[in-house]
């Protein structure tokens, strides 16, 4: 009796699990609805969808800046500290780290001098890397120096290098650190390493490199000074771009010890991951990745589809000209710096569902009072499935 009335229940409870599962299935069916009605049955199923769009939620230029000229202000690298937002400026204004308060919209510092022994001391060349690891701050300038400043009172701290290309730093194109280690992309395509513990304030410009790596099979040219960007992964690898390899090189930190053989290469060459364009800077979300490179556009690719889905050279409120860099502040909130433009756009990812929605080809449906950012409703879209991505009727018609 017992068994019988187990059985039952189970019967019962599979019934109810189907009953209240949502289709899972990317393609619409037949019961996709004509001009836009609810794509719904009467027990409260239905078959849901989501769209991307893109926004300038804020732009900052010379104005915004408290500058008193357009050619004042040109963004570069930037990074993010707490609510503090650290902006590269390479204008006419001289290069400096603008510190930029992101609750106030507007620059309440600007790095541009500080004094080392009594000396009064300058960046003396194009930012090209901010980092930030825990109480310090890492600043990579163009002249073969690499500045650390502590944190949260930004003072500065020391520098690696001495400003010669021949010294322990070769014109550092961009910077991570993990677990102790600084590593640095020297303008030849090879991997600089120095250890955080020798950077004191008693070892100011006398700080050797700990090791340093081959240019590996993902760049080993003499590039000019084409921007890039290194970030360490989930994994805990170094994802490192090769502009002129047309390329993303993946590097193996944990191999960096006291035995390991200046000159060896740290890139896991079947990691290589070759690209359509040369790549500049990168920002890492958990859904994509958005690149900027030598097509002057932002470059999307999806990680669940594994290919390139979209390239941006709009937004909303915003048209690029040349994208030079793009930092990830979270997965909805990404700095783009436009540098003909001279302008910093805060540039807002918005995941939107939908659940009405007319099919008109395969993988495409028609949407109808689609909710946007700011809750207005918009006309119509049309949406491919697949990639998540609005699409002009022109592409698949």
């Amino acid at each position: 009796m017992k068994s019988y009335i187990y059985l039952i229940l189970l019967l019962v409870y599979g019934i109810f699990a189907v009953q209240c599962s949502d289709s899972d299935d990317d393609t619409p069916d037949d019961t996709s609805s004509e001009n836009g009605s609810d794509n719904s049955s009467d027990d409260g199923n239905y078959t849901s969808f989501w769209y991307y769009s893109y926004e300038a939620v804020e732009t900052i230029t010379y104005e915004e800046m408290k500058l008193g000229k357009s050619e004042e202000f040109c963004p570069y690298a930037v990074a993010a500290y707490g609510d503090t937002l650290l902006v590269a400026n390479c204008g006419t204004a001289g290069n400096s780290l603008i510190l930029f308060s992101k609750k106030d919209s507007r620059p309440f510092r600007t790095i541009k001098t500080w004094k080392v022994n009594g000396q009064e001391k300058t960046f003396t060349s194009k930012i090209n890397a901010i980092v930030v690891a825990d109480d310090r701050l890492y600043v990579a300038e163009q002249q073969s120096l690499i500045h650390v400043f502590s944190l949260p009172d930004f003072e500065y701290l020391s520098c690696i290098g001495n400003g010669s290309w021949k010294g322990p730093v070769f014109q550092a194109q961009a910077i991570a650190v993990t677990k102790g280690l600084l590593f640095a992309r020297d303008k030849d395509g090879k991997i600089s390493v120095y250890k955080e513990s020798d950077v004191t304030s008693e070892n100011y410009q006398k700080i050797n490199r700990y090791k340093q790596a081959g240019p590996g099979a993902g760049n080993s040219s003499n590039n000019g000074f084409a921007a890039h960007y290194m970030e360490v992964d989930e994994e805990g690898h170094i994802m490192l771009t090769g502009y002129e390899a047309q390329a993303f090189r993946i590097l193996d930190p944990s191999l960096i010890n006291d035995d390991f053989k200046n000159g060896t290469n740290i890139d896991i060459a079947e990691k290589t991951w070759a690209l359509p364009f040369k790549p500049k800077t990168f920002a890492i979300t958990a859904d994509r990745i958005y690149t900027t490179g030598s097509n002057d556009v932002i470059n999307i690719y999806d990680c669940e589809q594994k290919e390139w889905v979209k390239t941006l050279k709009s937004i909303k409120g915003f048209a690029f000209s040349i994208p030079e860099r793009i930092y990830r502040e979270s997965d909805e909130c990404l700095w783009v710096s436009d540098t003909k433009n001279r302008a910093l756009v805060k540039m807002g990812v918005f995941k939107g569902e939908i659940r009405e929605y007319e099919s008109v080809s395969e993988g495409i449906v028609r949407v109808y009072d689609i909710q946007t950012r700011n809750s207005e409703t918009a006309s119509v879209f049309y949406v491919n499935i697949k990639t998540h991505e609005i699409v002009d009727p022109s592409e698949w018609e």
